[in-house]
């Protein structure tokens, strides 16, 4: 069911697929409908969603005209992204996660960076990481220039946050769009394509909220994704001609049993304190205390934590 709200074109295409995100759907929402810049449509699919999302987002397209919204059966990220961008009207394509936050001039910071750069076709950025509700814990920066991405990506480890990037519509259709072969990668083999005809780059600025949910993270998904990207930059190699392949990916997943889950809150916990959110920071240490009272990893970020200050709070005065 496609309820189509306009089919003009437009500077922009945003893709925003849906998938039982009612609790953070709204704010989504509305960080994208007030950005600086406003010629963009907001195509929202609901991709089998088993809680109130299509009722969240029949109502907002009820009241806004940019947003375009469809619904079926659950077939995964790939697929669907596919399905956005076929039908998609903007000369960019702007992907955004339903449970994700945009800052205000992020549309308007990116399409100032393509147009100083005409062979620009893949544009990302910096975010912060925030938990299920919202506490801020870490400010993730990535490579900048094109070298820097393109060579972390063929060793494994993506240079994109994914739900940050804007990219040229004829691009991404010239190397075929995202592969379902590759669910579960799906972005990082399409970075090693794109990087094969064109420029990528991230600016330094802040420009999502990224949200980090330890609830929906399997150490299944986490073992296959490690596959499927081994499997991306071996076919990046092939294309290549490149015979001396080193592959360094770094798992970012939280596996289900208790010393992955531990080991992950003692690091959000020293992440928040190194950035100085130290509300965070006490959150998840006294998180992992209850998690493992006998831990001394635990005790160390609790009291040394406490008694130090990092060097980005004193900087801060």
């Amino acid at each position: 069911m496609m309820l189509d709200i306009s089919c003009d074109a437009v500077r922009l295409s945003v893709a925003m697929p849906v998938y039982n995100a009612a609790r953070y759907l709204p704010a989504a929402l509305d960080s994208v409908l007030a950005q600086s810049f406003q010629d963009f449509e907001l195509l929202a699919h609901d991709d089998g969603s088993q809680d109130n999302s299509w009722a969240i987002l029949t109502d907002y397209a009820s009241r806004d005209s940019r947003l375009r919204i469809s619904r079926g059966p659950n077939q995964g990220l790939p697929r669907t992204l596919n399905q956005m961008i076929e039908r998609s009207s903007g000369e960019f394509i702007v992907r955004f996660d339903a449970d994700d936050l945009c800052l205000p001039d992020r549309f308007e910071k990116q399409l100032a960076q393509f147009k100083r750069d005409p062979d620009l076709i893949v544009s990302g950025g910096a975010a912060q990481i925030i938990d299920a509700d919202g506490r801020p814990i870490s400010v993730k920066s990535l490579p900048l220039t094109h070298e820097e991405i393109d060579g972390y990506n063929l060793e494994g480890q993506t240079s994109f946050q994914h739900p940050s990037v804007m990219m040229r519509r004829d691009a991404v259709l010239a190397v075929g769009g995202y592969h379902p072969d590759f669910h579960g990668a799906e972005d990082h083999d399409l970075w090693l394509r794109m990087g094969e005809i064109g420029r990528l780059e991230n600016l330094p600025d802040v420009l999502i909220k990224y949200r980090i949910h330890d609830d929906s993270i399997s150490s299944t998904k986490r073992d296959l994704q490690r596959k499927l990207c081994l499997r991306a930059c071996e076919a990046a190699w092939q294309r290549r001609g490149i015979t001396d392949g080193r592959f360094e990916y770094q798992n970012w997943r939280m596996g289900e049993d208790a010393p992955s889950r531990l080991a992950f809150t003692i690091s959000y916990a020293w992440q928040a304190w190194s950035h100085g959110y130290r509300g965070t920071w006490r959150h998840y240490a006294l998180k992992a205390l209850r998690q493992a009272p006998l831990s001394k990893a635990a005790w160390n970020v609790v009291v040394a934590g406490a008694l130090r200050r990092p060097p980005m709070e004193r900087s801060r005065g």
